[in-house]
């Protein structure tokens, strides 16, 4: 079993701010395991799911069946609800369960993607919760990393060695993704029929209980699409017409995706640079084992590492971070730019194996003064470290440099 780096935070939200944790994530990330190990740091717990009949009829009976199950002067239960988010009148129920027993229960909520959408809207929750995301494993998370940012980037401008146990665990994600079952069994045959259930899971029941969605089997098209434009600009209209619905149901069919964290865009950076690219995304997957090209796959491993981090440290209060791409119409082009307070920080960009470092990666770097620009390689073994003035390039293996972060 793999610890996950976001309990410690999890477990501050509960027991040190003393409010309720929303955690949710993608279908099969590993919340209700991550909920459960949590649940060990407590002596007394009580865990309750709404998919589960019997749960279903003590709320119904009796709300509030739980405190009877008071805990000892002086000590906590940690209550779990697992999809309480399918009851009509979740929000109410939790806001009334919360005002009157927090001083004797804690509150972690778990659910798929949905519930970042089903709590919008007239939150009645509002000052009583924080929202935490579990992302798919990575190899920094494998390894135990937790870096604070200005840690990662102090270490990013000296790399520590490598390790075997970092090139092995990021070529198992690259063979299997991130997340735990597929990961952790190691079988192709394995992984292909956990997607396939997985990805029919997502598109029959879970956008079904978000959205009337008619054209199904058109929206099945989309998502069988997507994989080949992933790490690509993304262009709804060229969507349309092979999908054969309208500009705005296809731009609501990507926004469901995105909901139930099937996919995810990155924008670019709204920097003052003469000819860039103010709105086009790039899309890319929660899943990058789904993509057969190995470039896209690899600049695709490289942005759900990136996105991680960057909510991660927001999550945790460490800054205001944003992660996007550059480029403008000479088609100079740099895949990541993560920005810190509207500033860019640090450029990255993802090339397969080219180890001539890129010159739009140099030409970005001078033009917005960022301290750090990073060039990253699928082949073990590339350490190469360069520097003008107080800026440095780096040419690494993946592997390596992935390493120290989340």
């Amino acid at each position: 079993m793999i610890p996950r780096t976001l309990e410690p935070q999890i477990l501050h939200v509960l027991t040190q701010w003393h409010k309720m944790v929303l955690l949710s994530g993608p279908r099969q990330v590993g919340k209700t395991t991550l909920a459960q190990d949590v649940r060990k740091k407590y002596s007394q717990s009580l865990s309750v799911n709404w998919d589960n009949i019997e749960d279903q009829r003590k709320i119904a009976k009796e709300p509030y069946f739980f405190k009877k199950d008071l805990p000892p002067p002086g000590e906590k239960c940690l209550l779990i609800f697992d999809e309480i988010h399918k009851y009509s009148r979740w929000k109410n129920y939790l806001k009334g369960a919360f005002d009157t027993y927090h001083a004797d229960f804690d509150f972690l909520i778990t659910g798929s993607g949905r519930l970042d959408l089903f709590k919008r809207g007239g939150d009645s929750l509002l000052g009583r919760y924080f929202s935490l995301k579990l992302f798919p494993l990575t190899v920094g998370e494998i390894l135990g990393q937790m870096p604070k940012p200005d840690e990662w980037l102090n270490r990013c401008a000296d790399l520590p060695p490598t390790t075997p146990e970092a090139q092995s665990a990021y070529e198992q994600l690259w063979r299997f993704g991130g997340f735990p079952d597929p990961f952790v069994r190691a079988e192709e045959s394995f992984y292909r029929l956990w997607h396939n259930e997985r990805k029919q899971v997502i598109l029959r029941d879970d956008i079904r209980q978000i959205a009337q969605v008619r054209e199904l089997s058109q929206l099945e098209i989309l998502s069988h699409l997507l994989p080949e434009r992933a790490a690509g600009l993304l262009s709804v209209n060229s969507l349309k017409q092979e999908v054969g619905v309208a500009f705005e149901t296809v731009r609501d069919w990507l926004n469901l995706l995105e909901h139930v964290y099937y996919s995810f865009r990155l924008f670019p950076f709204a920097g003052k640079i003469h000819r860039s690219l103010k709105k086009e995304a790039k899309i890319y997957l929660y899943d990058w084992a789904e993509l057969e090209n190995e470039g896209n796959r690899f600049e695709n491993l490289i942005a759900l590492h990136l996105l991680k981090a960057v909510s991660t440290w927001n999550l945790r209060g460490e800054g205001s971070f944003h992660l996007h791409y550059l480029r403008d119409k000479e088609k100079r082009e740099v895949d990541f730019v993560l920005v810190r307070d509207k500033k860019p920080v640090m450029l990255v960009e993802a090339k397969f194996s080219d180890v001539n470092l890129a010159s739009s990666l140099l030409y970005y770097q001078e033009k917005l003064n960022v301290p750090l620009a990073v060039q990253l390689v699928h082949q073990p073994g590339i350490l190469q470290r360069r520097r003008e003035n107080t800026k440095y390039q780096w040419i690494a293996s993946a592997a390596h440099w992935l390493a120290s972060l989340h």
